[in-house]
């Protein structure tokens, strides 16, 4: 009889420790990226020659070289690749597929040093650096080119990097795009 008992506190443990992931108030913070939700551009936007993305951050739009990998930013990107600047005009988009996943930034491999002793030892290897994403496809009848937005949360080792939240996708939008 104590298997049972045993077996039902730990599975009674389990289902507590799970519960805590669970959006118990129903509201999904990131509904507004719901497929068939929409999206509007509120400007025209310019992708640089050579180019498939234009890049945000703070509200702001800013070229590749300006990313400070260490906040949460997005990124709009067409289809096609050209040796010319391409628009992407203001447009009301719907929101189809949402992914997530994340993208490897720097592999710090093995760091060497030259003391043996037991802090060298348990100090022998960095993790892989990531960015944590999320991604929607959006569809429009006058711009089949743009295919879909990517936000990214900040820059952070493998086990502490995290996805962008609701507000900091906002925030790294500004008032570029609107959800509705």
């Amino acid at each position: 009889m104590v298997i049972p008992n045993a077996f039902s506190l730990v599975l009674v443990l389990f289902v507590a420790g799970c519960a805590q992931f669970t959006n118990r108030s129903g509201d999904d913070p990131l509904a507004f990226l719901a497929p068939g939700s929409e999206m509007q551009l509120v400007r025209d936007l310019e992708i640089s020659s050579g180019e498939t993305r234009v890049f945000f951050q703070r509200g702001q739009v800013i070229t590749k070289g300006e990313l400070d990998y260490y906040h949460p930013s997005c990124d709009l990107e067409v289809r096609t690749l050209k040796q010319t600047p391409q628009t992407v005009t203001k447009d009301l988009f719907i929101i189809g597929k949402l992914t997530s996943g994340r993208e490897s930034v720097v592999d710090l491999g093995k760091l060497k040093v030259a003391d043996s002793g037991p802090l060298a030892r348990i100090f022998t290897e960095r993790g892989v650096s990531v960015h944590r994403y999320l991604r929607v496809e959006l569809h429009s009848a006058l711009q089949p080119d743009v295919m879909r937005l990517t936000c990214r949360g900040a820059w952070d080792d493998y086990n502490m990097a995290r996805f962008p939240s609701a507000v900091e996708i906002k925030l790294a939008l500004g008032e570029i795009m609107a959800f509705h």
